[in-house]
C-alpha cells in the first residue's frame, strides 16, 4: 500500500495554481448561480402579473379608454391590498368589545402607579419592624 504522499515525491501541481483554481471556481459558480426570489417578490410578482392579467383582460373587453359611469357600489369601494398582511378588521380581532379593552388599559394604568408608588416610598405603606 502506498501513502498518500512520500517525501521524495514533487507535487504535479504547485499550491499557487490549486489556489487560484479554487478561487476561480467558487467566483465563477457564485457568478453562475440562478437568484432564488425572496417570498415578499414572489407574493408581490404574482400580484403584479395579476393586475396586469385583469388590465389586459379589461383593454380587450374594451373598458379601458372609455369613458363609463360606474355604479356607486363599484366607486364607493376603494382598491384593496391582498389580506395576507392587513390587520383583522371588526368582529374578526377578537379581545372582547372596545369598553372592555379601554377599563383593562385604567386598571392596568392605576396598578403599575401603584407599584411604582409602593417601590419608591415604601414606608408611607409598612413600617420594618
Amino acid at each position: 500500500m502506498q501513502s498518500p504522499r512520500e517525501p521524495d515525491d514533487e507535487a504535479s501541481i504547485p499550491d499557487e495554481v490549486w489556489r487560484r483554481f479554487e478561487q476561480d471556481s467558487e467566483r465563477d459558480i457564485r457568478a453562475s448561480a440562478p437568484k432564488e426570489p425572496s417570498a415578499r417578490a414572489r407574493m408581490v410578482a404574482e400580484r403584479l402579473r395579476r393586475l396586469d392579467q385583469e388590465a389586459a383582460r379589461q383593454q380587450a373587453q374594451g373598458v379601458v379608454g372609455r369613458k363609463r359611469r360606474k355604479r356607486k357600489e363599484e366607486s364607493a369601494q376603494p382598491w384593496r391590498p391582498d389580506e395576507w398582511r392587513a390587520a383583522p378588521t371588526g368582529s374578526v380581532r377578537g379581545g372582547g368589545s372596545g369598553r372592555w379593552r379601554q377599563v383593562r388599559s385604567v386598571v392596568i394604568v392605576a396598578g403599575c402607579m401603584v407599584v411604582a408608588i409602593a417601590l419608591l416610598s415604601p414606608y408611607r405603606f409598612w413600617t420594618w419592624g
